[in-house]
């Protein structure tokens, strides 16, 4: 059934990078979303009325709730896949991830409320009642719902997207409070214990949770984040194979959206080589890197001396002082400046961020190795931190 929604609604739906296809992803999977909640919240009201329920009626509203969820990822898509203009040369992609953000909102909102009243239940506590058509009515809101996680599941997968991740969360969040529902409903039918109160305070803890969950999840992405690990190795592979190229560092990417991400390094070659071959060098991997990986690349051309014998020294000795500290403190743009009566050494260090040691401690520690090496040496040690390569 899903595959043939897809295959009727969305053209070229395995293009899932372009702005349009997503758009329609989208469209398909809020649209789907409306008429589900819409249908789940009717149902559930009735059930909840004939029930006398709480968490009946709770649940019900969280289903109105999740039906607005998809207008606003039916929206966010639309509005994400908008072409760039003057006012946003990047495009409109991040939208889609304040989609995905409203909806974790929504979720944390929904669970304070089920708390409240089931806070006031549990003070306050009455039997419910059951019967047939109530029962039915429960299950088959798990079965809707099990479907609606199936498919924004299916859909997230397939476009890298955090909005339709938050939103398969919920339907599933939505299935397990209403199976908690049910079976609260039948443990009161055959014990006689008023246990509305607590199913809906277990309820909406496992909601919260999940709510902070996917708030964190969709905010990564607009706060800025670390690259997919596997995306750096491939990225740094890629570059460290060109003819010429001695190393790079300073990696940073820039995500503007799905399918709309940029990204900076610094590319390392021997000072020796002239500056059109070093351009052209910077050229041919930009070119490249967006053919490969579909990101705009920008590179910084580092030169390396590599043949004074006095520098290769001082290079190979704080090679030495560094792994002392452990394999991930690096270095880069490496110089050795002779002045009248000193030497300059200049270098950056790249700083992990869960280093136990500060900047200044850093600092001070290569000084004072250094300074056993040859008291006249002067260093200038600027330290960053980094995204490893």
């Amino acid at each position: 059934m899903l595959r043939f929604l897809v295959h009727k609604f969305i053209p070229d739906a395995d293009n899932v990078q372009n702005a349009e296809v997503r758009g329609r992803y989208g469209t398909l999977s809020g649209c789907l979303g409306i008429f589900f909640n819409l249908l789940l919240f009717l149902v559930k009201v009735l059930a909840g009325l004939l029930s006398g329920s709480i968490t009946v009626i709770a649940d019900a509203l969280n289903n109105l709730s999740d039906a607005i969820s998809s207008i606003v990822t039916l929206i966010g898509f639309r509005l994400a896949g908008h072409k760039a203009d003057a006012g946003h040369p990047f495009g409109h992609g991040r939208i889609e991830y304040l989609s995905g953000l409203f909806i974790a909102i929504v979720i944390l909102i929904m669970g304070v409320e089920l708390a409240r009243e089931s806070l006031d239940k549990v003070l306050h506590p009455s039997l419910a009642s059951t019967s047939p058509v109530v029962l039915a009515i429960l299950v088959f809101s798990v079965l809707v719902k099990l479907y609606m996680y199936h498919y924004n599941r299916w859909f997230s997968k397939r476009l890298q997207s955090v909005a339709l991740d938050s939103a398969a969360s919920d339907s599933r969040n939505d299935c397990i409070t209403t199976t908690v529902v049910l079976l609260s409903l039948l443990l009161q039918q055959f014990t006689g214990l008023a246990i509305d109160g607590w199913s809906g305070l277990a309820v909406s803890v496992f909601i919260l949770i999940s709510g902070v969950q996917s708030l964190m999840e969709t905010s990564g992405p607009l706060l800025g984040q670390e690259p997919d690990p596997e995306l750096v190795r491939k990225i740094a592979d890629t570059v460290r194979k060109a003819d010429h190229v001695l190393g790079m560092h300073d990696l940073i990417i820039h995500d503007y959206g799905p399918g709309t991400r940029m990204m900076t390094l610094h590319l390392e070659v021997p000072a020796e080589m002239t500056l059109p071959a070093s351009h052209m060098l910077a050229d041919q991997l930009e070119n490249t890197l967006q053919q490969k990986f579909g990101i705009q690349t920008v590179i910084h051309v580092d030169p390396v001396d590599t043949r004074d014998p006095e520098t290769a020294a001082l290079r190979e000795k704080l090679s030495e002082f560094l792994d002392y500290l452990g394999p991930d403190f690096l270095y880069h743009d490496f110089r050795v400046v002779h002045e009248t009566d000193r030497i300059k050494v200049l270098f950056d260090v790249n700083l992990p961020f869960d280093s136990r040691m500060s900047e200044d401690e850093v600092k001070e520690y290569l000084r004072r190795e250094f300074a056993k090496v040859n008291p006249e040496i002067c260093l200038r040690v600027r330290v960053d931190h980094y995204t490893r390569a």
